[in-house]
């Protein structure tokens, strides 16, 4: 049942007014209030949503679980969602955090993510049709991945789409993170192997959590030259020593162009995963069969190390 049929419910039946207020998952969308036919009317349809989402807040026990898709438009809601960070400050229960296609300033995301202390998971996404979420990216970037992780000590679950990715790992990552991401378990990022402060940002969020289980990178071109390239030996085994990953079981790479940075990647992590399960590749289409042929052959017979003999290797085609 959504969000908004719950509501209704409520009014009409006394025993769901009072179970509905204790629902685990609230998913905010602007299918909420009813769009106005007229365009103009816009500016009022994002406060009538606003006062919904505020509304269902103040009526609510506490969620658990937030989810904030495709809301507000092209309008600026720094002042309304600081009206939810402040619910947030009391009593905040919220472990699972969901913005797709949400604008909001880097300095208001910061104050919502200082109020949910207790966030397990974390998932953004911005469109790449619309670019909204690119809002949060304009200007000087003043929140990187560093004060994001900062904020939450408990995160199990990352997942970074491609504009985020962009803002978040600008001016890159120190090698480890002074503090470790002690319970980061599943780290799922969009990722431009080109672009050395994005790899530099994986490899340190890769690092700094011991008990990783999962990754899954899902690699993109640049359409613009690199900010700053990645040299071609940057991938180098030898030169992460202190690369443990002892927990991790899969390893998932989609749209796998057979790049040399993206093939060296893989060795370096094959070769720090005792526990390694899967190696999952898919490949973009663009690969031809003869280079899969290679790639396969390099990935059997070429010498370089394995610290799990048992890890499969598994290769599909879109």
């Amino acid at each position: 049942m959504t969000l908004r049929d719950a509501v209704r419910t409520s009014i009409l039946s006394k025993e769901w007014r009072y179970t509905w207020r204790s629902m685990p998952k609230l998913v905010f969308t602007r299918k909420m209030v009813k769009r106005p036919s007229n365009r103009c009317c816009t500016l009022l349809h994002k406060y009538k949503l606003v006062n919904a989402i505020f509304n269902v807040l103040l009526l609510h026990n506490g969620p658990t679980i937030l989810e904030f898709e495709s809301l507000f438009g092209k309008f600026c809601i720094d002042s309304e969602f600081a009206q939810i960070i402040s619910y947030l400050a009391k009593g905040n229960k919220v472990k699972e955090l969901s913005f797709d296609n949400v604008e909001v300033s880097a300095q208001m995301f910061r104050q919502f993510l200082s109020k949910c202390s207790l966030l397990e998971d974390i998932v953004l996404i911005a469109c790449e049709k619309t670019q909204k979420g690119v809002d949060f990216v304009a200007g000087e970037n003043k929140f990187t991945f560093v004060d994001l992780l900062q904020c939450v000590p408990l995160i199990v679950l990352l997942q970074i789409s491609k504009y985020y990715m962009k803002y978040l790992s600008a001016g890159g990552m120190p090698r480890k993170l002074p503090t470790s991401l002690a319970h980061l378990e599943y780290l799922y990022l969009d990722l431009c192997m080109a672009e050395k402060d994005e790899i530099s940002s994986a490899l340190c969020m890769i690092m700094s959590s011991p008990l990783l289980k999962k990754i899954h990178f899902v690699m993109y071109d640049n359409e613009d030259p690199p900010v700053q390239q990645t040299p071609t030996d940057f991938l180098d085994p030898e030169d992460y020593p202190d690369m443990n990953l002892d927990y991790l079981e899969i390893l998932m790479i989609d749209d796998f162009s057979n790049l040399p940075l993206e093939m060296e990647f893989v060795k370096l992590i094959m070769a720090k995963s005792p526990a390694l399960e899967e190696v999952q590749i898919k490949l973009r289409c663009t690969v031809s069969v003869n280079e899969e042929l290679k790639m396969v052959k390099d990935m059997l017979l070429l010498p370089f190390p394995r610290a799990s003999p048992y890890a499969k290797l598994i290769i599909d085609r879109p």
